[in-house]
């Protein structure tokens, strides 16, 4: 009997060395050297890109970035103090730096277009919401290629995150279709960078995707601006 109490003590105290070795080893490896690499990664991420974009734009506005943790799949523009918020629910979707910079750029050109607009900005940009949307999506991909980013990456980042409702009229609706937005995109992307249409991710799904469901649209779209095209290189030859 004295045995097994003896055996039975000696295990109670080997399970509770094992259980201590184990908690000293999980924090003795995070320490400032290494906090970035345990907890720090998508923040640090984030800033690095939002710095990037900041200083290839030459940005003269202050434009703060911050991570939230909330599990929302969000991203908001503090118009009162233009601050941008980047919520936690957010990353799990973003595949690449790319899909960032087109976040961050987004909320970034919103909290600029208050600046600009000056002390009546907050109620401007809040009450015509949807044309601001469509502005900082286009913004966005000025200030991604600026910055060496692949605007295909908006397309297919909004592909996969933007709603698509069944209307989007009134007041109660702050953001137009996702629809609208990409094929609005892709038009500007079309005019004022085309050499990303034959980025590599195109290949992507979800941008094979946006192909697929605006087929026509897009089609109908490229005739009318082959046609816009061949009458200005026609009237410059005719100015010659």
């Amino acid at each position: 009997m004295k045995k097994i109490l003896a055996l039975m003590i000696m295990n109670v105290l080997l399970s509770s060395v094992a259980v201590a070795y184990e908690s000293t080893y999980i924090f003795s490896d995070w320490e400032m050297n290494n906090f970035w690499e345990k907890v720090g990664k998508p923040q640090e991420k984030i800033f690095q890109v939002h710095t990037n974009l900041i200083m290839k734009n030459r940005f003269d506005k202050r434009v703060p970035v911050i991570v939230v943790q909330n599990k929302e799949v969000n991203a908001v523009t503090n118009k009162l103090d233009r601050k941008v918020q980047i919520y936690s629910g957010i990353l799990p979707l973003i595949e690449n730096d790319d899909e960032l910079a087109f976040i961050i750029g987004h909320e970034m050109a919103h909290a600029v277009e208050v600046y600009n607009k000056g002390i009546l900005g907050v109620w401007i940009t809040t009450f015509n919401s949807k044309t601001y949307e469509y502005k900082s999506d286009l913004k966005s991909i000025d200030y991604m290629v600026k910055a060496g980013y692949d605007p295909i990456s908006a397309i297919i980042f909004a592909n996969k995150f933007l709603g698509e409702p069944l209307t989007d009229w009134g007041f109660w609706n702050t953001h137009p279709k996702g629809s609208k937005r990409l094929i609005a995109m892709y038009k500007y992307i079309y005019k004022k960078y085309p050499q990303y249409l034959s980025s590599e991710k195109t290949q992507s799904p979800y941008y094979k995707n946006f192909e697929y469901m605006y087929a026509e649209q897009l089609k109908s779209f490229q005739h009318k601006e082959q046609i816009r095209q061949q009458k200005q290189q026609a009237k410059r030859g005719a100015d010659l």
